[in-house]
């Protein structure tokens, strides 16, 4: 088959607007830095760069709930380091009017203090975290959790329920202890006494010299620093779980943008590169095309 001038020049006519097509392609991917800049021009790429920045999402979301957690978590911490201290004192009050006999100016000085380590412990369960949330009210914290009546009686209106945070797809952790769980209620047998009204209890032994409800106090005392020290625990167990929740997120977040770059991002040097070789195509073609179209059949033959 006799090749013709005309096919020729069709040809490389194809292959000039192919050559086109593939440098303007290239030179959009390098100003923008971007492996396309239309969904329709890699279809197969678009759905799994949507599929990752859906998840970035969720990660990131995820990410920010265990940081705002966390905030009341450590406040949680720092309030019961606190009562730590305070109940020391409470012990050495509770050793000391325990012992008969006292003056009784002496017992109405311990009275005294026992009264404003209640009102501070009061407090403590009270606290908020820096965004405002009364940390120990469990599920329900945009209200103070403990009210003190007329009477003295402390009663507890936040959520028995703690806490939770979403960590997964389907996953939950409890995240901070509901009042309820550190400022407990101490066992007398089968009775069970409310923390603050075991404390209003002491005092007025004190104030009354009742040698028997002073020993009791020192019993309670003892209950309720057990009852702190095992929320304390909860409490560290729980920082501890929410720090490794809050690295594996990020951990897998930054997994995610890595993929999420390889898909989309372009590999500048290796564009530039091709850049060149295309511009070089275009350049040999449109100099062969010159040449051809001033070749005439005849010359072409010979």
């Amino acid at each position: 088959m006799r090749v013709s001038t005309s096919m020729m020049y069709d040809g490389l006519t194809e292959k000039l607007a192919t050559n086109a097509a593939d440098l303007a392609t290239l030179q959009s991917q390098i100003s923008t830095g971007r492996k396309y800049a239309n969904a329709s021009d890699a279809p197969g790429i678009v759905g799994h760069v949507q599929a990752l920045e859906s998840r970035l999402k969720t990660l990131e979301a995820d990410t920010k709930a265990v940081s705002q957690v966390k905030v009341g978590v450590e406040s949680q911490s720092r309030a019961m380091e606190v009562a730590s201290g305070a109940i020391d004192r409470l012990k050495e009050i509770a050793f000391q009017g325990a012992n008969d006999p006292q003056p009784q100016a002496v017992l109405d000085q311990l009275a005294e203090e026992v009264a404003g380590i209640k009102r501070s412990l009061l407090d403590l369960a009270n606290t908020r975290d820096a965004a405002g949330r009364y940390v120990f009210g469990g599920a329900r914290s945009g209200e103070p959790p403990y009210t003190i009546n007329p009477d003295g009686t402390v009663v507890y209106s936040g959520a028995t329920s703690p806490l939770r945070v979403r960590i997964s797809d389907a996953s939950y952790e409890d995240a901070a202890v509901p009042g309820t769980q550190v400022w407990k209620g101490i066992k007398r047998g089968t009775e069970t006494v409310g923390m603050f009204d075991a404390l209003s209890e002491f005092e007025q032994a004190l104030r009354d010299g009742n040698l028997s409800g002073r020993s009791q106090a020192l019993q309670d005392v003892g209950a309720i620093a057990d009852n702190l020290g095992v929320s304390v625990a909860k409490t560290g167990s729980a920082q501890q779980r929410l720090d490794l929740i809050e690295s594996q997120a990020q951990e897998t977040s930054i997994r995610a943008q890595s993929a999420l770059s390889d898909l989309k991002d372009l590999d500048i040097a290796s564009a530039m590169a091709q850049l060149q070789k295309q511009e070089l195509l275009m350049q040999a073609s449109q100099s062969l095309l010159g040449r051809l179209s001033k070749l005439s059949l005849l010359q072409f033959i010979q």
